[in-house]
């Protein structure tokens, strides 16, 4: 694309809590499906500081949107950088009729198991995809500090130059992750970190409300695990990799439509 803007159309299909960059600050990772291409394709947005966008530009899952983008400064093939001020909302798809426009929009995308996406990965430097799991085995936490640490900090220190009030990015104090089979013969396992701003912002609630700490866990893991991931549902994750860490794959997002 040799740096030239271009237009394009996306529909948000997952959005990454904030973390913390030392070159760009508090940002997100968003990513989605192009709508604009002759068939389906991910896309990456990244960086997106999303706390500091104006209100009228802030999305959410399953958003249409329209921008403008450049190339992105890493590899991936699906990675584009957003030129914020050019972000237009449009409609949201609903989960009307067992989720029949969400599913129009990601399965063409699914792919057979998280074993394949792997080797796409390695072969095609393949970051994002989608697919089934064939079973879900747990879903597990573990206590992490509850503090940016050294230059973290610092960047979180920094007023916003757009929203003075702004609070600092809270560090939730636990990481969870899923367990889970691929349908791929011989698939070993897979333990992942679940880095959905959903489950943040559903352990933030849960706890400003009063619930005690084991309540929130328990109560993390009968969404997460018991709801999300019953028998009753289609259960996919949504996942991507790490530009540092080719082969370290995060679950971004779960895509739970009704069995049908």
């Amino acid at each position: 694309m040799a740096d030239m803007r271009q237009t394009i159309e996306m529909v948000v299909t997952v959005k990454a809590y904030p973390s913390i960059s030392t070159r760009y600050g508090e940002t997100v990772c968003v990513a989605g499906v192009r709508t604009d291409t002759r068939e389906p394709e991910w896309v990456r947005l990244y960086p997106v500081q999303y706390r500091d966008l104006d209100y009228a530009r802030r999305f959410s899952k399953y958003q249409r949107l329209t921008l403008d983008v450049l190339e992105a400064s890493d590899a991936r093939p699906e990675s584009l950088k957003p030129v914020i001020d050019t972000i237009e909302l449009g409609g949201t798809l609903n989960t009307a009729d067992g989720w029949a426009e969400r599913r129009g929009l990601v399965e063409p995308l699914m792919i057979g198991s998280m074993c394949q996406l792997r080797a796409l990965q390695a072969s095609e430097g393949r970051s994002l995809g989608v697919f089934r799991p064939a079973t879900v085995d747990g879903l597990t936490w573990e206590k992490v500090g509850d503090e940016w640490v050294g230059q973290k900090q610092a960047v979180v220190d920094q007023p916003s130059l757009f929203f003075p009030g702004k609070s600092g990015l809270e560090r939730i104090p636990y990481r969870f992750r899923y367990q889970y089979h691929c349908r791929d013969a011989g698939c070993p396992g897979h333990s992942q970190t679940i880095v959905d701003w959903e489950i943040a912002q559903l352990y933030r609630s849960l706890r400003d409300r009063g619930d005690a700490e084991p309540d929130v866990l328990r109560k993390i893991k009968d969404k997460w695990l018991g709801q999300m991931c019953s028998d009753r549902r289609d259960t996919a994750f949504f996942v991507g990799n790490q530009f540092r860490n080719p082969d370290g794959f995060l679950v971004l997002g779960v895509f739970w439509p009704p069995r049908s």
